[in-house]
This record gives structure tokens, sequence and C-alpha cells, in this order.
């Protein structure tokens, strides 16, 4: 992005974006705004700098952690620079809605937030200031919210379609935002930090944090009888003791382990090699120990499990000194793997253990449904049309809907080049079209003026989309190759032939295809 002309570094997780970035970020936004528009959403400006007030009343001050920029103003007053507006926009809402007949509500904002990352990197994809479209709906029951949600899911599956990069729809833990149904969106790509499993059978797909799979026969709990087992350990909010066990070689699921234990209320998740790491104090109120399905047991008794040689002794004599109360629970804790079954697919009688295929991705969209996670803590209420009793006041039904904007610009350039350039889909490209001149030569002058005419006059969509590189100071080739490292998807060029025999040479980028054309032939390139 940075040789293309696009952005430039300005600090460490912090970019100026040029004006051939601005042009495909506007771009991004103006779908965005027609399909926001087309299901009744509202667009809003919020503040940047927000209270500590309210994030300490739904606890993600605390929980945030050490991502969230924090600062205080000359009276001391607590402050964050907004990573995300959640909190905000609750209670502007809980400030205006008191009726059920102010509702639905739909509101969406694109702007600026920050995070302070620990390390920036891959440029816009990972960085401390980044563009967002967040967008926010508000309804009546959990009933019509998931109506919501599932219509937000058809407009963003638009947004995605008109852009035109291929992407993935995965199930998602709901992370820090928190909610009951979560979904991401993702473009395919070997810089991509996520991992998303799919079944190339029944279309099943799912981050790895949420993806459940079959074991194949290779992987399952007795191949690994004699190999020490995998052992976890924390301390829940309500103080119990959790130990997890898996099979040698995996890896503890934690969003698996609080789904399962959700009652324990998970404060932390401590991964640690012995538990004399985690004993601050023995004074457990009860110890839970998750024995995963990588580590599957049949021996019922407490006593003969422990005593399994391949235990770690001080685990048995912690058990064994204390007279806690102990319950064993069995399950899958575990990282699913590519090469695991797929769980839709597992379940049929038709097709069997189909593989679930990995593949990194960058995460560009994200969808949750909140539910009343926001709008009980901060009390934004409103009077239902069937109250059960006089004064009767429900938690609105929450969802919100982000799209990283700056991220997605670097997430198309991740997907989609080749070893000479960026590859645009038409549909963001800077400019659709870029007119090389090869000289200054009055011939050459004026018939850039005239193709330039042709192709605006052609289409209103070709209106602003087309660009004469008019640096006749630095050769053909050298702008040939700008050309196509910039990426516009079509590439005209007056040059020899053109004085020649009236011909152009146009080049498509995507195919690299190249055409030669009668000057009058241009306009069916764009009209077929």
């Amino acid at each position: 992005m940075i040789r293309a002309g696009l952005i430039r570094r300005s600090s460490s997780g912090m970019y100026s974006l040029l004006p051939l970035a601005l042009r495909s970020l506007d771009k991004i936004e103006r779908i965005i705004d027609f399909e926001m528009t087309s299901i009744g959403a509202q667009k809003l400006s919020l503040s940047i700098l927000l209270s500590a007030s309210t994030w300490k009343q739904t606890g993600r001050w605390k929980s945030a952690g050490s991502e969230l920029f924090r600062l205080k103003d000359r009276k001391g007053s607590e402050y964050c620079l907004a990573p995300t507006h959640e909190e905000e926009i609750t209670q502007l809402v809980g400030h205006e809605i008191a009726s059920y007949r102010q509702l639905p509500l739909r509101l969406y904002q694109i702007g600026k937030k920050y995070r302070d990352e620990m390390r920036p990197r891959y440029g816009l994809l990972r960085g401390r200031e980044f563009i967002m479209k967040d967008f926010y709906t508000f309804d009546t029951s959990e009933e019509a919210a998931l109506r919501t949600y599932e219509e937000v899911l058809i407009a963003y599956k638009n947004i995605f379609n008109k852009i035109g990069v291929p992407f993935v729809i995965a199930d998602a833990d709901s992370g820090n935002i928190g909610g009951t149904k979560s979904h991401e969106f993702h473009f395919l790509s070997q810089v991509g930090e996520d991992m998303i499993l799919t079944c190339s059978n029944c279309g099943y797909s799912a981050n790895e944090e949420r993806a459940y799979g079959s074991l194949p026969l290779t992987k399952q709990a007795g191949n690994g009888v004699n190999k020490k087992p995998i052992f976890n350990f924390g301390i829940s909010k309500n103080n119990r003791l959790i130990i997890c066990i898996l099979g040698s070689g995996y890896v503890l699921n934690v969003f698996k382990l609080k789904a399962a234990a959700s009652e324990n209320s998970f404060e932390d998740i401590q991964i640690v090699n012995d538990i004399k790491d985690i004993q601050i104090n023995n004074n457990f109120n009860e110890i839970d120990i998750y024995i995963d399905i990588t580590f599957q047991t049949n021996l019922p008794d407490l006593e003969l499990f422990l005593s399994n040689k391949l235990f770690d002794e001080n685990i048995y004599k912690l058990i064994q000194s204390n007279k806690h109360i102990i319950t064993m629970h069995h399950g899958d804790f575990h990282n699913t793997s590519p090469g695991d079954g797929c769980p839709i697919c597992s379940m049929s009688s038709v097709s069997h253990n189909n593989p679930l295929i990995g593949h990194n991705a960058i995460e560009v969209g994200h969808t949750f449904l909140l539910g009343t996670k926001y709008s009980e803590p901060l009390k934004a209420t409103f009077a239902p049309e069937t109250p059960q009793n006089m004064g009767e006041l429900r938690p609105i039904q929450m969802g919100c809907y982000g799209i990283g904007i700056s991220r997605m610009l670097a997430a198309i350039i991740e997907s989609s080049y080749d070893e000479h350039g960026i590859i645009w889909p038409s549909s963001v490209a800077p400019y659709r079209v870029c007119i090389i001149p090869n000289s200054d030569e009055p011939l050459i002058q004026q018939a850039t003026r005239n193709l330039f005419d042709l192709l605006t006059s052609i289409s209103h969509e070709l209106n602003g989309e087309v660009l004469i590189d008019d640096r006749t100071n630095l050769s053909l080739g050298y702008r040939i190759k700008d050309s196509e490292l910039v990426g516009y998807p079509w590439m005209m060029i007056l040059g020899k032939r053109f004085l020649e025999s009236g011909r152009v040479e146009i080049h498509e980028r995507r195919t690299r295809k190249i055409l030669d054309v009668n000057f009058d032939e241009i306009k069916n390139i764009f009209l077929t």
C-alpha cells in the first residue's frame, strides 16, 4: 500500500490515507450507506472521547484491559478514546426512548476508533487508529431483535457481494462485546490471523474459537493413552478451582470451557505447567475437573481416575488433602483443527466424516445479538404495549454490527493481488480507467482528451472514474508498471500504434489480457 501511494506511516500503528486510498474508502462507504438506508437505518456521529462512567457501569472499563486508551482531563476526570460505542449509543437512546411506539430504531455511524495494540502490524490490518462502521439496533422483544439480526445479515451479504471479493461467513464467539449470537465476515488470505474451518460438503463454517468437530480415528482418546495429558488451571470468579485435562498435543479452547461452565463466571484462565503456580491460597469452595474428549476415560470413580500414573502427583495430593466438593465434567474443550470431521456431516446418515478444511482469513465484519447486556446496566428501557403491572419498564433488546472499513481496504488488497500489484474489484478501485499518453505530441494529447470524453459519455458509471497519467517526463514503461501496481481495472495506452493505425492498446488488469481496438470500438467493451 505504501509502494502504490495509498498510505504513509505516521507513527507505530498510525497511518495517513492518501488521495487514492481515500477514493476507495469513499466507495466502500457509499455501498454501506446504500444498504443501511435500505433497511431503515439512520446515520449519526458519536463522540470519540468517551467518559469512563458508562464503561464502569457495564464492567468494560476493567475487562477491556490494556488495549483501552485511557486519559484524564485537567480536573482528573477519566475518559477513553473509543474502541467501540455500545455504552455511548445505549446511553443516548436510553435518554430519548420512553415508549414501545418509538421502537424499532436503527442507527449507524462511520468514524475513527482507537485501540492500544501491543504489537501493531500489517499496516491497516492491525493498527492503533482505524475507521469503522458500527450499526446499532433497538427492538421491543427478543423475537423482534432476532428478526432484525437476520435482516441485517442479508444487508451485510449485499454489501460484501457488491464489493466483489469472495467472503466467508463464520459462526463466532462474542468476545468482549458480549451477546448471545454472533457471526464474522472474512476475506480469505494467507496473512490472516484468524483460522476459519469449513466443510466443502455441507457449507459449515466457523471460527476456530467456535468450531466443533468429530475426532478422526487417528486422533481419538485411546490412541494417546500412554502420553502425558495437558493440564490447564484457573480460578473462577466465585472461587472455584478449575482443572481442565486434554489429550497430549491439544490446546484448551477457553470459549468452549466458559460455555460449558457459564455458572462459574470465569474471570481468567491461567495456563500453567505446574499446579503449584496457581496455589495462591488453598481456600477453594469447590473443584471442577473438566475432562476433554481427547483424554476420555471409562473410570467413573474419582480415586481411580486420579491414580492414573500420567497425572501430576501435586494434583492428586491437593485433592486428597482437602475436603472440597469435586465435580467431574466430560465434553469438548479443545481447539478443533483442520482434518477433524465436520460436526454437521457426522450426524448425517448420508455423508459421514467429511474433514474440515482450514483457511487463514482476515475478519472484516462482525455481527452481535446483544440482548440486554448494555440496556440493563445503563437503564435503557421503554414502556411496553401490554405492561404486566402499572409503570412497568423493560430493557431494550439490542444488536450491534461492525465493519472495519480501513481494515477492509487492506484486506481487499491482501486477498486480491499478483506479482505485479493490486487487483482491485471495479466497485472500489480508486479509478476504473487509467489513460497513458506516450508523449506530449499534439495528436496524442488531442486523442487523450477525445478518449477521456468518450469514456465519460458512455456511462454515468464512468463519470469521475477516468484518470489521465500525464507524467510524460517519466518513461512509458515506468507508468505502465505503476498503473499495474496501483491496480486500475483498465489501462489504455496511446502511443506509436495509435499514430500509425488509430488503434488503442487496452490492458485488463484482472486477466492481463491485452486488446488492440479501433477508437470507435472502445465503447463496446463497457456496454457489454
